[in-house]
This record gives structure tokens, sequence and C-alpha cells, in this order.
């Protein structure tokens, strides 16, 4: 008994951790919104893929609500962007250097003096992963940046 209260309450847990990322997930989520795009829109949402002329429901489909959205306009023309973000992991070269005193420190018992520390570490930093713009509710320009 103890043992299935333990595996539901797992269950339970882990069902509130579950995130909608792929473009099946969203279609199976959003029925009504796959089936209302065009056969030939449909195809590149199934494929994670965006095309010049797309509605935002095909582009949410296809890639999902996008971390920030902006709005801009040039010639009374107004653009939405919609940008999404990804993160990437870069190596850095790190010094620790300074002074302290501590035991045995030297083969000493009390002792002290400079040290200095070399070592590698790994920073996270954000850079855009994908735009896309949209005139009049359907996209005008997108662009996919792919990093390895």
């Amino acid at each position: 008994m103890n043992r299935f209260l333990a595996v539901l309450a797992s269950g339970i847990l882990l069902s509130g951790c579950t995130t909608v990322t792929s473009p099946e997930n969203r279609v199976a989520n959003e029925p009504e919104l796959f089936e209302a795009l065009p056969e030939k829109h449909r195809e590149l949402v199934r494929q994670g893929r965006v095309a010049e002329g797309m509605s935002k429901d095909a582009v949410y489909l296809a890639w999902g609500r996008p971390q920030e959205t902006k709005e801009s306009s040039r010639n009374g023309v107004t653009r939405q962007a919609w940008v999404y973000y990804g993160t990437e992991s870069i190596p850095v070269q790190t010094v620790g250097i300074g002074v302290g005193f501590g035991d045995a420190c030297y083969g000493r018992r009390y002792g002290g003096g400079p040290f200095y520390d070399f070592g590698y570490e790994f920073a996270h930093r954000d850079y855009v992963a994908a735009k896309v713009e949209f005139e009049s509710g359907r996209v005008v320009y997108w662009e996919r940046n792919e990093r390895r």
C-alpha cells in the first residue's frame, strides 16, 4: 500500500512538470488550429518549419510560443516580431589570486602566502535562436540560427 501511494504521488508530481515542446504535442493539444491551416502549411508544421505567408497560429504550432514579441513601424507599415531564444554553454578560463593564512600551509604549523589558481568553468548565455516577422498576421520574414 505504501509503495502504491509513493508511485501515485510521484506520478502526480511529475505530471505537473510536463511541457509542450514539439510540434506534435502542440498539434495534439490544439487540433482545431491545425485543421484550420491549409495543407501546405500543415506539412510544414509537422516538420517544425516556417515559411512566408504562414499565419501566427501556424508559426505557434511549428515553433511554440515566443519568448519575446516586438512591434515596429516603417513607412506606415506595422510589423510584429516573435523572438525565440536559445542558451549555449561557453568555456571560460578563470584565474584566482589571493593571500591567505591558515594552519599547516607549506608544511609549517602556521603560515600563509600568495596563491593562485587557474581553471575552467562554463558560462551560459542566451542568443537569438529564431525570429519571425509578421505583417497583417502573415509571415513576411523569418530566420533561424543553428548552433552546434
